[in-house]
């Protein structure tokens, strides 16, 4: 055989062997952020440069000026200009994770493997990243009261300005709700839902595992309540480690955003969300993968009359913001743990918690008018231990659902030790909800 072929064979060699290895990789998890783009640039997947949104109408969590939506996606062929026909499934990264958080969790050797069985058609997968820098930005928009909201319209893009992008950059999709589906995890969940009630002719399937999805919980006093003191906890707690105990502790004046402080962190991309002050930051993009914090604007937002109420105000978010910059927000509870109703009780936009309840999933039903969850088929997965009263949270609002007369095909799992603190059983629940979404496609 001539050198050169050996020189071939040797590198397809190789190449096999690496394929393989990444393929029997504990389901990605290992892999980095290059190590991921360089996959998808090698295989079936998309790295966003060049292949995001730019719309003038999306703002990024804190009003980001780029307007980036960005995303990685899942092709069913190996080309990205192959025409195949093939229907189209958006996916929603939970709280903190980023456009790669299902790939991590094994995506794409899933999809291969059902694809290659027969177990589920071919279809393109595009995966939304949440906000890591914060808690998540719940995939918000200023649709439930004035247009000072510091969030963007991510729920209206999503399901208008986003399908259109991936029709035009993947040729192969089929432009028909029939043929799209969407879904999530934790604050995923409620995005896919909240974009699909205000985008009622944008999917057919709707599948979610458990989330913030009734934010006052089934007795109305539960939900995300339960939670508040825990936030309280939680950074008394983490002050403590790094102060004498004879110092004391001030809630609204030491609230931090440490990474090692989860609940406390979704609680901060909430507020920034529901019920802002007076801040306005810029990310600016210093690479083709890197975010920072910076310049801040104060505007006057004219959403929360009087600059909204001083017991749920925190006046510097610490640790991973510029301490000597102001970066104001409300929590929707005071020091105390409860949610915080003023003396007007005639106009909830004037409360913190208020502002949260305008966003909840059931006041946006009730706010579209009719029945905008009509013709989707709905999935939902919940374990009983689910964090941060998720699964409470869930169940509520798979009752109210069940109530409007829409179809909920309920899947429950359960963890070993009475309680999920993360997403370990998300390489499980993709296969259930791939295959859901493949079903009501259809042929």
């Amino acid at each position: 055989m001539p050198r050169s072929r050996y020189i071939i064979a040797l590198l397809l060699i190789l190449g096999a062997s690496l394929v393989l290895m990444l393929g029997c990789d504990d389901r990605g998890t290992n892999l980095t952020a290059d190590g991921l783009k360089q996959v998808f640039l090698d295989s079936t997947g998309v790295w966003p440069e060049g292949q995001h949104v730019i719309t003038p109408q999306l703002k990024l969590q804190l009003r980001n000026p780029e307007g980036l939506l960005l995303g990685a996606a899942f092709l069913p062929e190996t080309r990205t200009d192959d025409a195949t026909p093939a229907p189209t499934l958006i996916l929603l990264a939970p709280e903190g994770g980023d456009h790669f958080h299902y790939f991590k969790a094994g995506l794409e050797q899933i999809a291969k493997e059902m694809i290659a069985s027969g177990e589920i058609q071919p279809m393109y997968i595009y995966c939304v990243g949440n906000n890591p820098l914060f808690g998540g930005y719940f995939y918000s928009s200023p649709y439930a009261y004035d247009s000072a909201s510091a969030c963007g319209d991510y729920d209206r893009i999503i399901g208008s300005e986003l399908i259109q992008h991936i029709h035009e950059v993947f040729p192969g999709t089929i432009e028909q709700k029939s043929k799209r589906g969407i879904g999530g995890i934790g604050q995923g969940a409620y995005g896919a839902f909240r974009a699909a009630i205000l985008n009622p002719d944008a999917f057919s399937s709707i599948a979610v595992a458990d989330g913030p999805l009734d934010f006052d919980g089934p007795a109305g006093i539960s939900g995300l309540h339960d939670q508040f003191q825990n936030v309280i906890d939680e950074q008394r707690a983490y002050f403590y480690t790094r102060n004498d105990d004879t110092v004391p502790f001030s809630f609204h004046a030491n609230y931090d955003s440490s990474k090692t402080l989860p609940l406390s962190r979704m609680f901060i991309g909430g507020s920034l969300a529901f019920s802002p002050n007076d801040t306005l930051v810029e990310f600016p993009r210093t690479d083709a993968s890197h975010w920072e914090i910076g310049d801040r604007y104060k505007v006057a937002d004219s959403s929360m009359p009087g600059g909204g109420d001083s017991a749920t105000f925190i006046p510097d978010v610490l640790q991973d913001i510029d301490q000597d910059e102001d970066f104001d927000f409300h929590l929707p509870f005071d020091s105390l743990g409860q949610a915080y109703i003023d003396g007007n009780a005639s106009n909830p936009a004037h409360w913190a918690w208020g502002r949260w309840m305008q966003n909840n999933l059931d006041t946006l039903h009730s706010r579209a008018g009719g029945s905008p969850l009509q013709g989707a088929n709905i999935w939902v997965g919940s374990n009983p231990g689910a964090r941060w009263s998720y699964y409470e949270m869930t169940q509520s609002w798979v009752s109210f659902m069940r109530a409007q007369g829409y179809p909920v095909e309920e899947h429950e799992y359960y963890s070993f030790d009475g309680s999920v603190e993360s997403d370990e059983y998300l390489h499980d629940l993709l296969r259930k909800m791939l295959k859901f979404h493949s079903d009501n496609f259809g042929d």
